[in-house]
């Protein structure tokens, strides 16, 4: 550990760390008085130092915090722009409340108390959300719409880095403006210029210290370019080419405890709207900006450590009157490209926030605004290119328009509607990609797939000739209105096909996760459809969700429904549909099933079928008695006179699969006679059942006594397990016709 500490604190990488806070420090304080400048216009520039100080603890606090919990080692968190624009328009509306009250009372204190429960309820957000573990949200959140956050904070840092340079508002209108104004030109151009020179030289090479290099030149290169002009540097802060001069007044606290009285409770409580929005907003721009580092940087971040940090962080910086901050995307994403992976960059950007504001703005009253929006501008040229140029070449047309889109919007409207309008886009487009994937898994005819229930040969003809009145659809996926209609379509064209022999149509809902209420109403018409058309539905495997949501909607009628049954799972439908089938058949020619019929069959006669039951031992079983069960030894089989088995295998020491139900006729345990083997399952006998047990001894004594017999006999067995053989591939071949 000892040896790890010493590493990081080795100058070749400490250096970077330090250099990356300072510079990401030098953004923080600068957005930090431009922030401060936003929310207190409006009749209340009398309070903008004070307003400016409330920015800069935040700045400190959730630094500090969220440089030392947060899992993304470099990052650089303060209070940001998207939040700051919602809280200027609260603080006009508390302003305006006042004023309206009482002209001659200060509103100042109602809007820092209406700041600092904004960060205390926000941070509260947070901290339940991470540690509910929902960070993992915004995993769901479509690529375009993070790629479209990403633009959109590339093109407001682009039009922040003019801002900054042209000392003009950053809005839209800015860029018209600096255009038309040849002395805001001027100013703007050598910025601009340095900041393509920034995007070109880090893009080809990827040194770690050239950033702070070719930020150290720029500066040195300026004021080398003042003392050429013969300009002093007086005359140069006087003309707005520096970022200073700052208000000269105390800049904290902002308000003393005895000003907490003069707090208009009631004027404040009208701005819990304003108030929910920043905690929403702040929530999802943290998430995404998280998730925008990671895309920048390729760096994993957990979103629930990350929520849990911030919601400390703004609770306590709440506390000091502080206002919300989370992780800044373009600093944090900077400091990492400066070679930065320490949380000393962080710790160090927080401490020239301190510094601000304990000892003055004169700390960094000379740093050059060409040089700081430059920088500014590189960000936000990179952010641009990354979406836009190389998003062309990678991404799906609609993709690309989505990121467009958002963009647009954000550059017009803001980040909050921005991500509204691209979540909109983005779940229309998936909602209509979605629906185009099939719901039906399998379509199954009734002539392939068959119930675990052994049919006697009469039963079995029945069920091959009616085969086509039943029909099976295996559906999957979640269904909502655009899949439950191409459900409906399909089922509709069957059951009204030319040929109308459906009668029976088998939904089997295993591989189905959900339905919403838009689906409820394709299945009611599905039931009013089958109800006109003499078709019975039979739903099997539906979860008791789905079911209920079925219930509700009253596609299925408590009771005696004579359209809609429901099984358990595919099978027991099956079984069902069959008996149904069977039961309005016409009586079959053939004899009813009966084991001594079927023997005198396989033996050619009564008397060499009575020679072969001398080697058998009739066995009575009551109802629920377990013949055997699965790992059992045995070296014997069983024929079933009367009653019926079911063989049946326990999953996850729970769950119930039935394998097959086996009737008269049917032989039981041929694998334990014939190859020795344990039991694969547990065969129980459903009803009261006689059968007759056949050993390995007694086997073993018909071969050497009755050698025909024995060949007969095991004849019959190769036909019955050939004839199961089949039995059981017609469903496999199903699948893939």
């Amino acid at each position: 550990m000892n040896e790890e500490l010493l590493e990081k604190a080795k100058p070749s990488k400490l250096m970077p760390a330090v250099i990356a806070g300072m510079v990401s420090g030098t953004l923080v304080v600068s957005f930090d008085i431009s922030l401060g400048a936003l929310i207190f216009n409006h009749g209340l520039a009398d309070y903008l130092s004070r307003g400016i100080g409330i920015i800069l603890i935040s700045s400190v606090i959730v630094g500090v915090i969220v440089s030392l919990l947060s899992s993304y080692k470099p990052v650089i968190a303060a209070p940001q722009e998207d939040a700051a624009v919602i809280l200027a328009s609260m603080a006009a509306a508390i302003t305006t409340g006042i004023a309206q009250k009482d002209p001659t009372a200060s509103p100042f204190p109602t809007i820092v108390a209406a700041i600092a429960i904004t960060s205390v309820v926000a941070g509260g957000f947070f901290l339940l959300l991470g540690l509910l573990r929902l960070g993992i949200l915004v995993r769901f959140i479509p690529y375009p719409v993070a790629g479209g956050f990403i633009a959109g904070a590339g093109w407001l840092l682009l039009q922040g880095s003019i801002s900054v340079m042209s000392g003009q508002p950053s809005a839209l209108d800015i860029f018209p403006a600096v255009a038309m104004d040849p002395e805001l030109l001027k100013r703007v151009l050598p910025g601009l210029v340095f900041g393509v020179l920034l995007l070109l030289v880090l893009r080809r090479f990827s040194s770690l210290l050239l950033l702070p290099v070719l930020l150290g030149g720029s500066i040195v290169v300026f004021y080398v370019s003042v003392g050429l002009a013969g300009v002093s540097v007086q005359q140069v802060l006087d003309s707005g080419w520096l970022l200073g001069p700052f208000p000269a007044a105390s800049l904290w606290p902002p308000i003393a405890a005895s000003d907490l009285g003069k707090v208009d409770w009631g004027v404040l409580f009208g701005s819990a709207g304003n108030m929910a929005a920043v905690t929403i907003m702040a929530a999802i721009t943290v998430l995404l900006s998280a998730s925008g580092v990671e895309l920048a940087t390729e760096q994993e971040i957990d979103l629930d450590r990350e929520l849990r940090a911030t919601g400390v962080a703004n609770i306590v910086t709440g506390l000091f009157g502080g206002m919300v901050g989370y992780l800044s995307l373009a600093e944090s994403s900077m400091s990492f490209k400066a070679g930065s992976n320490s949380r000393v960059s962080g710790l160090v950007a927080a401490a020239i926030s301190c510094v601000v504001l304990f000892v003055g703005a004169d700390a960094i009253l000379y740093f050059p605004r060409p040089v700081l929006g430059g920088l500014i501008a590189y960000l936000g040229f990179h952010f641009l290119i990354n979406t836009l140029y190389e998003g062309w070449f990678r991404l799906r047309r609609i993709e690309y328009f989505v990121i467009v889109v958002i963009l647009l919007v954000v550059a017009v409207r803001g980040f909050l509607v921005g991500i509204g309008v691209g979540l909109g886009v983005s779940f229309i487009l998936f909602a209509l990609s979605y629906s185009r994937i099939e719901v039906v898994r399998n379509a199954i005819s009734g002539l392939h797939l068959r119930s675990n229930v052994a049919r006697s040969d009469g039963e079995e003809m029945t069920l091959t000739e009616r085969a086509k009145q039943l029909y099976v659809l295996q559906l999957q996926g979640y269904i909502f209105f655009g899949t439950a209609y191409n459900l409906l379509s399909t089922a509709q064209q069957r059951i009204q096909s030319d040929d109308g022999e459906v009668r029976y149509l088998l939904l089997d809902f295993r591989h189905v996760n959900g339905i919403d209420s838009s689906a409820i109403a394709s299945f009611l018409r599905l039931r009013r459809l089958a109800k006109a058309n003499g078709v019975k539905l039979f739903f099997t495997e539906v979860r008791v969700d789905i079911r209920n949501h079925l219930e509700r909607g009253e596609v299925f009628v408590r009771g005696d429904d004579d359209v809609c049954q429901i099984y358990p799972d595919l099978d027991r439908g099956l079984e069902a549909c069959e008996k149904d089938i069977i039961a309005e058949a016409p009586p079959s020619m053939l004899p009813p099933p009966m084991l001594f019929y079927d023997l005198q069959d396989v033996f050619g006669g009564r008397d060499e079928m009575l020679r072969f039951l001398g080697y058998l031992e009739r066995v009575e079983l009551p109802d629920g008695f377990d013949l055997f069960r699965a790992g059992d030894v045995s070296k014997e089989l069983y024929l079933i006179e009367s009653g019926e088995l079911t063989a049946w295998l326990e999953i996850d020491g729970k769950k119930v699969k039935r394998l097959r139900t086996m009737g008269p006729g049917s032989v039981v345990g041929e694998s334990g006679l014939y190859m020795g083997e344990k039991r694969s399952a547990t065969v129980t006998a459903s009803r009261q059942s006689t059968l007759y047990r056949l050993s390995e001894e007694a086997l073993q004594r018909m071969t050497a006594e009755a050698p025909e017999l024995a060949a007969a006999f095991h004849h019959n067995v190769v036909t019955l397990l050939a004839r199961r053989i089949v039995h059981s591939t017609g469903p496999v071949k199903s699948l893939f016709n």
